[in-house]
C-alpha cells in the first residue's frame, strides 16, 4: 500500500497538518495511526484533492509555482505529489482558468526609475523580464517601451532600490518588480526571460484588454 505523512498530505492539500489530522479523525482521509505518526493511503489522498471545496486555503507560492512548471514542461524539481497534484490542476482548469489561484506566487511592487536606469535594470542578475517586458520574446503583439516588468528574489529588493534610485511612492510607477519569496525562486541563474506560461498568467492579471487577450493566446499554446 502506498502511503505519505501528515506533512506530505498537508502540502497536497494546501491545508496545516492540524487540519489532515482532524480529516483522518472525521475518516475523510484513510490512514492508519502507527504510534504518535500516521501512515495515509495516498489514493485516499488524492481522492479527497479532487474534491475542490476541501481544500482549505489559497494556494500559497510553492503550489502556483509548481503549477507553472508543469505548464513549462518541467517537472524535474517537483516532488511525486506535488508533480501530481500541480498536473490534476492544469488538467482540469488550462492555464488560463488557474490565474486566480496563482496569485501568491509573487508580491506586486511598483516604483518610478529614471528611464536612463531601465536598460541596466533589466540585465541585472535575478532580474528576470515577465509580463509586458517579456511579452514580444513569445511572439506577443505588445511593446514595453519606458517600462520594466520582472521577477526578482525577495533578497534582491533592497539592494536594486538604493542602486536604481527606485521611488516606491510616485504617482506613475514605471517598474513592476514581481517579488518572489528567496525559499521558492524558480528561475536558474542563466534564466533572463520567464518562460512562456508565466509571460502569459503576467498577461491575464492586466488591466488592459489587450495585454489580457495577448496573454490567453499565449496560454493556449504548447
Amino acid at each position: 500500500m502506498d502511503v505519505v505523512s501528515v506533512a506530505e498530505a498537508a502540502e497536497y492539500l494546501d491545508v496545516s497538518p492540524r487540519r489532515v489530522r482532524q480529516l483522518l479523525v472525521d475518516e475523510l482521509l484513510v490512514g492508519r495511526q502507527l504510534g504518535r505518526e500516521w501512515a495515509i493511503e495516498r489514493r485516499s489522498l488524492e481522492d479527497l484533492g479532487r474534491d475542490r471545496g476541501l481544500v482549505g486555503r489559497p494556494w500559497r507560492a510553492r503550489s502556483a509555482w509548481a503549477v507553472l512548471a508543469i505548464a513549462h514542461g518541467d517537472s524535474s524539481g517537483l516532488s511525486p505529489l506535488d508533480r501530481s497534484r500541480a498536473g490534476r490542476r492544469l488538467a482540469e482548469h488550462g492555464l488560463a482558468g488557474l490565474v486566480a489561484r496563482l496569485g501568491a506566487r509573487a508580491e506586486l511592487r511598483r516604483f518610478y526609475g529614471h528611464p536612463s536606469v531601465l536598460e541596466a535594470l533589466a540585465v541585472e542578475p535575478d532580474v528576470v523580464s515577465a509580463g509586458v517586458s517579456a511579452a514580444a520574446e513569445y511572439g506577443a503583439d505588445i511593446v514595453a517601451s519606458g517600462f520594466l516588468e520582472a521577477y526578482v528574489p525577495e533578497e534582491r529588493v533592497a539592494a536594486l532600490v538604493r542602486q536604481y534610485g527606485l521611488d516606491p511612492d510616485a504617482e506613475r510607477p514605471n517598474i513592476v518588480l514581481r517579488v518572489v519569496g528567496d525559499s521558492v525562486w524558480p528561475f536558474a541563474p542563466e534564466i533572463a526571460v520567464a518562460p512562456r506560461p508565466v509571460v502569459a498568467v503576467d498577461l491575464l492579471e492586466a488591466d488592459d484588454e489587450r495585454s489580457r487577450r495577448a496573454g490567453a493566446e499565449l496560454a493556449q499554446l504548447r
